[in-house]
């Protein structure tokens, strides 16, 4: 299986960069960093490609060991030998890149890619906004218990309102810290800033709300269905 980091060294050949827990530092000043879309297309095509390869494997698991060929070359002929190795080639045909095969792959990759990504993003916009906390949420549940209904007849399930999700309240908008400045002789100072728990939930929604904006509407269709 083809791994993020050849699909890098593939499309950015002598490119600088680290990866830590799948997370892509981009050290290069020279090459620019593909996408995860650019990515996700190469190791569709590298696995094809791959998988193309497989047969030349398969024939040298076939061959008889050199020291037989030779062996079989002196005592039955040259032709004999030649008619065993072709019999060897014909099990295992030589196979080529089919463009549309590979245009096809690729395709796939990034539409499960794009998905992939929408999904996420999705649930993401789903959670709750941390500046304005959340509400309990009760359902409605059977409790497994039965009842017979003696209007209709019916053995109903018997309900009972559960919590699925506890209250869960605003953080506070903003904090203050203390500034300590680089003249050592003066006094620390405070300010006051917005909370970093609301300026990240911000980020990371805008984040998936863009992800969300640019994904194609065959996408959208296919998380719909």
């Amino acid at each position: 299986m083809i791994t993020r980091g050849e699909a890098l060294l593939a499309l950015r050949p002598g490119a600088e960069w680290n990866m830590l827990n799948g997370e892509i530092s981009w050290l290069d000043s020279e090459q620019t960093q593909p996408t995860e879309d650019e990515i996700a297309e190469k190791i569709a095509e590298l696995e094809y490609k791959e998988e193309v390869e497989e047969y030349k494997a398969e024939r040298e698991k076939a061959y008889p060991p050199t020291g037989e060929q030779f062996d079989k070359i002196f005592h039955e002929g040259i032709d004999a030998w030649k008619a065993e190795i072709q019999a060897i080639k014909d099990a295992h045909p030589k196979a080529v890149i089919d463009n549309d095969t590979l245009n096809s792959r690729k395709s796939q990759a990034l539409f499960d890619h794009q998905l992939k990504k929408y999904t996420k993003a999705i649930e993401r916009l789903a959670q709750y906004i941390v500046a304005d906390g959340r509400e309990e949420v009760i359902e409605s549940q059977a409790t497994g218990e039965k009842i017979l209904n003696e209007e209709t007849g019916v053995v109903d399930d018997v309900m009972d309102d559960i919590v699925t999700a506890l209250a869960i309240d605003p953080v506070e908008p903003t904090i203050t810290r203390v500034v300590i400045s680089d003249d050592l002789d003066a006094d620390p100072t405070e300010e006051t800033i917005e909370n970093p728990l609301i300026t990240q939930d911000n980020a990371e929604r805008a984040e998936a709300q863009s992800i969300v904006d640019a994904t194609p509407q065959p996408v959208i269709d296919e998380y719909n269905s």
